[in-house]
């Protein structure tokens, strides 16, 4: 499961699967409902530990938590077992049906605690179908603690001034490799940088255009990650994409685009116009410029 787990989608990933129960684990009193409160939209609640946290979510507002949620006393998801003892991002949603936990998640600030709980039957009559393994009488139950809570204002000025630095950081490491390795290389507006190896001829393809290329992929360092030329990656073919479509990173679509038939040139590719924070193997860490020799065999 991806680490960037949305909370409340916990309950829909494990109905929908109809996953079996993980360890058996009890989870809260399902007798008495005196020690629990109840939402306007039926979700009842308990609040365990209030922290010193002050700003109230609101739809769209930002937060990092951990979940353990359960149907009757069976585990089925423990984010921080699943995500390195870490809290998962959750975006603040408005909720959808009576008994929804989105609901419960906006009552927490900063460092609060609490459990959350709704009776199957509820969750069935509002259309959301029971796993195979629910006993009459369960509840769905999640204990959740808020670790961080932030508005989208300030999460958005957050990483806004992070990608400004990662651009200055990528860039730093561009031209330390550039001086290294004694390129002439041409920057674009975007911050891409190109070395023409062998110069084409003809014109060069547009948005739209189906391109066909040979290509191998590096790290700074000089590790390969990928080529569709070296028999050691398992895929010799010319490669073909549509070009300005998105079926490529943004650096390959702007790069490409820039040359001409029969074309060699490598590609000095900051992180944000390649995976950014993403790391798509593992060969391929987060924040990784890229550096890609490409040759451009044909496009129509």
């Amino acid at each position: 499961m991806k680490k960037e787990l949305i909370i409340a989608g916990a309950m829909a990933i494990a109905f929908s699967t109809g996953c079996d129960a993980g360890a058996q684990t009890a989870g809260p009193k399902e007798g008495s409902n005196k020690e629990f409160k109840v939402t306007p939209g039926g979700l009842e609640y308990k609040i365990i530990t209030q922290g010193k946290g002050t700003y109230t979510p609101k739809t769209g507002d930002y937060s990092e938590m951990t979940v353990i949620f359960r149907i009757g006393d069976s585990l089925l998801i423990n984010t921080a077992s699943m995500n390195d003892n870490k809290p998962v991002p959750n975006i603040f949603q408005e909720p959808r049906f009576r008994g929804d936990l989105n609901e419960g998640l906006m009552l927490l600030k900063e460092g609060d605690s609490a459990v959350f709980r709704v009776s199957l039957d509820s969750l069935t009559a509002a259309g959301q179908p029971a796993p195979p393994f629910a006993k009459p009488g369960d509840y769905a139950s999640w204990e959740v603690k808020m670790v961080t809570v932030k508005s989208k204002a300030d999460m958005d000025k957050e990483q806004a001034a992070a990608q400004e630095a990662q651009i200055q950081t990528d860039e730093k490491l561009i031209q330390e490799y550039i001086a290294k390795h004694n390129l002439k290389a041409t920057r674009t507006a975007s911050g891409l940088y190109y070395v023409v190896r062998e110069a084409g001829t003809g014109a060069s393809p547009v948005a739209g255009n189906k391109v066909t290329v040979n290509y191998t992929g590096m790290l700074l360092d000089g590790t390969k990650f990928d080529s569709n030329v070296d028999p050691a990656f398992g895929h010799v073919s010319p490669f073909e994409f549509e070009l300005g479509k998105g079926r490529v990173i943004k650096g390959w679509d702007e790069g490409v685009a820039l040359m001409k038939p029969g074309e060699k040139i490598t590609l000095l590719i900051p992180s944000g116009m390649a995976y950014g924070q993403r790391s798509p193997n593992p060969k391929i860490p987060a924040n990784s410029v890229m550096v890609f020799d490409i040759e451009l065999i044909s496009f129509k």
